[in-house]
């Protein structure tokens, strides 16, 4: 059971009928026996053993006329419990890591890599009777992993308020702030089991390993070094502990993300806008993605102006009528409720130049700043730009205007698969720096496990030496190939208020090594130059479009 209130000036206490009784009667909360009292903000748990019926009352109480929120979550254990899940557990894996050495290639990898996921979400099982996720305070208090407990403080109340016809943009799920289609599908099953909505995160987790593997297998025909981009996804620590551990809400998103990559690869150019707009009905955040898309989707076709404007309305209506038809209801029943919780822009400007050390405190650009000094001149200037999404919005128009005048050099006697393939690899290393982008820059701030979208892509961009794909030969193992592995590592340990300036030096190193940097620097140029002679004018406009592929 949990209560948090900003202010602190609430409590909750759970009864015995006896003290409920009394409570009706006039008896004052405080001269009661509770079995449970949580003064303020914090967490508690109440456990008993019984062997016939009991009834409990819980009484929340607040003290204050602002919103307050208090969340619980009760499970009924037989005795037979955890002997007979252990078994059970410990024969599905044997027999899924057994299955594994019946497959070849591809198929075996995967079903290898899916038991260390597997294993992980068995173990998460066994903590979901308790608010603990089962692992040594070390990872809370020298390491800083952003352990969450979303899944049982969130997603379990949700669910089984939405089978009960709870509308999703109401008071009763006053904290739900995701697009509709994310509470719809992982509650698909219901909540009993408890691990079932786990159950569906899980699972599209684990799937875009497949698509990760065909993915590269489309862009080199090369199955070794497709299995190793996959071995490389699926055993990254943010898909394993924020994907098959913790159960968190980015999988669903992540999964028809790279469906969209996958679709644009095969040409299937509508379908990929649809695969993208479903994701974006999974979070937010998947609307980066669709600039460099629809960009993509247009070069490939190589069209000319006009029938550019033509194929960008097309697929602007594709992606913005799914996105649109399927918040219809919502817009109809609670329009007002629906947009302030799908797009927050009015923040509070004290949250970003106040200090909160407390783990639910998303980290932004400022906290390093305030950690180090506390409030001051700086700070507050940057926290100003930051509210007014002045980072956000320049990244944005540095990200999506390079990739745009960058052209990629075609030769003649390249086949237009090819040509595809070097266009989305190209907007894959943008796609992984709009990531980037978003988590440095984003106003609200972020948290550690939205880096899961990172997972796909610098699984993808392994090789730092051939960001491009432009020299791939037959795949040999190289010690460098783990450098994304090794990074999210020293991300994921990294204490929460530092790991920003890892983040930023990985985006300069990959952007110097694609040669992206001398292009951004190149389009600053472009800008100014109005203020050039002619003759250098020209000149700036050919290094703009030289390709350096």
């Amino acid at each position: 059971m949990s209560v948090d209130q900003s202010v602190g000036n609430c409590s909750v206490y759970l009864l015995h009928p006896d003290e409920y009784e009394k409570y009706l009667n006039g008896t004052s909360l405080d001269d009661m026996d509770a079995l449970l009292e949580i003064r303020h903000s914090g967490r508690g748990r109440y456990e008993v053993v019984t062997t016939e019926q009991i009834e409990l009352y819980l009484v929340f109480v607040n003290h204050i006329s602002d919103t307050a929120m208090v969340s619980y979550y009760y499970v009924y254990v037989p005795n037979s419990y955890f002997v007979t899940l252990s078994l059970g557990f410990l024969g599905v894996f044997i027999v899924i890591f057994g299955t594994a050495w019946y497959f070849t290639g591809r198929k075996r990898y995967f079903m290898l890599g899916l038991s260390v996921n597997l294993a992980l979400f068995l173990i998460r099982i066994f903590t979901l009777a308790t608010y603990s996720l089962g692992l040594p305070e070390v990872f809370e208090e020298l390491i800083h992993v952003e352990l969450y407990n979303d899944y049982q403080f969130f997603y379990l109340s949700w669910v089984p308020s939405l089978w009960e016809g709870v509308w999703p943009y109401s008071e009763a799920m006053a904290v739900y702030l995701y697009p509709p289609l994310w509470i719809y599908t992982v509650g698909a099953l219901g909540s009993t089991p408890s691990w079932l909505p786990g159950l569906i995160l899980f699972g599209f987790n684990a799937a875009t390993g497949y698509l990760v593997y065909e993915i590269s297998f489309k862009l080199t025909r090369d199955v070794k070094r497709s299995i190793f981009v996959m071995l490389l996804y699926l055993l990254n620590p943010f898909t394993l502990f924020y994907g098959s551990f913790m159960w968190l809400n980015p999988t669903p998103y992540v999964f028809f993300s790279m469906l969209a990559f996958l679709l644009a690869l095969r040409e299937q150019d509508s379908l990929s806008l649809a695969a993208l707009a479903v994701a974006t009905l999974y979070k937010q955040f998947a609307v980066v993605f669709f600039p460099i898309l629809i960009i993509l989707l247009i070069r490939k076709s190589s069209p000319g102006v006009r029938r550019s404007l033509l194929l960008f309305l097309r697929y602007t209506l594709v992606y913005g009528g799914i996105v649109f038809l399927a918040s219809v209801p919502f817009l109809i029943a609670t329009p007002e409720t629906f947009l302030g919780r799908m797009f927050p822009f009015v923040l509070a400007l004290d949250r970003l130049t106040t200090f909160i050390p407390d783990l639910w405190m998303t980290v932004h650009l400022n906290t390093f700043f305030l950690w180090l000094w506390g409030s001051s001149w700086f700070t507050d200037a940057i926290a100003v730009l930051l509210v007014n999404y002045v980072f956000l919005i320049l990244s944005g128009l540095i990200v999506y205007g390079t990739y745009a005048v960058t052209r990629i050099q075609d030769h003649e006697s390249d086949e237009p698969a090819a040509i595809r393939g070097r266009l989305l690899v190209h907007a894959l290393m943008w796609s992984f720096v709009a990531v980037m982008c978003v988590q440095l820059f984003y106003p609200r701030g972020a948290y550690k496990f939205y880096l899961l979208a990172l997972a796909p892509l610098s699984a993808l961009l392994f090789d730092y030496r051939d960001l491009t794909y432009s020299k791939v030969e037959s795949f040999v193992f190289q010690r460098r190939y783990l450098f994304p592995m090794i990074i999210s590592w020293a991300i994921l340990l990294c204490y929460r208020f530092v790991y920003f300036w890892i983040l930023g030096i990985w985006t300069l190193f990959y952007l110097w090594k694609s040669g992206n940097l001398s292009r951004i620097r190149r389009a600053l140029i472009r800008i100014v130059k109005p203020t050039l002679s002619d003759e250098d004018a020209v000149s700036v406009y050919e290094m703009i479009y030289a390709s350096e592929d």
